[in-house]
């Protein structure tokens, strides 16, 4: 379970929060952080349901609650019924962490495909930006919502159009939703991780060119953990961050991106 060895087991008490993605990596770790600070946790997945109920049945075990639900977000209607099963099992949602994506890497301009394109784009953009509209209108006032991005949208990099292109559009929509929601004293952020350990394509570990660039490069000479990244939201979700919206954090140790 991702948890800080300082995480205050209070402060989610009562509040409900769905995570989007939740069944690995960097949604997991969130969600198991949101739930042993006390939070109701919806664990949304689309694939890795053995994994994802691992994950639920270990929050339990931990005296937490968690509800698994199911779904596609590249579906319109499917975000639309997840949001409908949080309420129905609540009655509310206070935390939102649009955290679901896909990625195709390594893969010049040249060579993507219609299909790849529309992969990705259906995913990361559109289904992040109805998450995100989903959000801004369920959740609650004095709510958080969180965009889990990616530093490639700060670094342009060979290899990462089709994915920095997908992940830029919601960064763009989190500065346009805090504008508009911020009256109601909810907060829209994003989380820009680098290279993340036990995440996306590096969910088996850093492969050795990376590390090499990662040692000459980053000025802490590793990559970010999945405990950092749950830092860094906890952080967002917290009241010392109340007057924090429309911001992209990025984690990157100190390098560029």
């Amino acid at each position: 379970m991702s948890s800080s060895p300082h995480v205050n087991h209070t402060i989610y008490a009562g509040k409900v929060a769905l995570v989007t993605g939740a069944s690995r990596g960097i949604g997991r770790a969130i969600a198991e952080r949101l739930a042993a600070g006390g939070a109701s946790v919806v664990l949304h997945y689309n694939s890795g349901a053995e994994e994802v109920e691992h994950v639920r049945a270990g929050i339990v075990s931990r005296g937490g609650t968690a509800l698994v639900a199911h779904g596609d977000v590249a579906s319109v209607a499917a975000i639309d019924a997840l949001f409908d099963t949080a309420l129905h099992a609540f009655g509310k949602i206070d935390i939102v962490i649009a955290n679901a994506g896909v990625e195709i890497v390594g893969k010049a301009v040249l060579d993507v495909t219609e299909s790849d394109f529309d992969k990705v784009f259906s995913v990361n953009a559109k289904g992040t930006f109805f998450t995100l509209k989903n959000a801004a209108h369920h959740v609650a006032d004095q709510g958080r919502i969180v965009y889990i991005g990616s530093s490639t949208t700060r670094f342009p990099m060979p290899g990462h159009a089709v994915y920095g292109a997908s992940k830029i559009a919601p960064a763009f929509l989190v500065e346009v939703l805090a504008k508009e929601i911020g009256h109601r004293g909810v907060t829209v952020n994003a989380v820009l991780p680098s290279a993340t350990e036990g995440a996306g394509v590096s969910t088996d570990g850093i492969r050795p060119a990376a590390q090499e660039s990662l040692i000459k490069f980053n000025p802490m000479g590793r990559a970010g953990s999945l405990d950092d990244v749950a830092n860094a939201v906890e952080f967002l979700l917290s009241p010392g961050a109340g007057y924090v919206s429309g911001q992209q954090l990025l984690l990157s140790g100190g390098a560029p991106a």
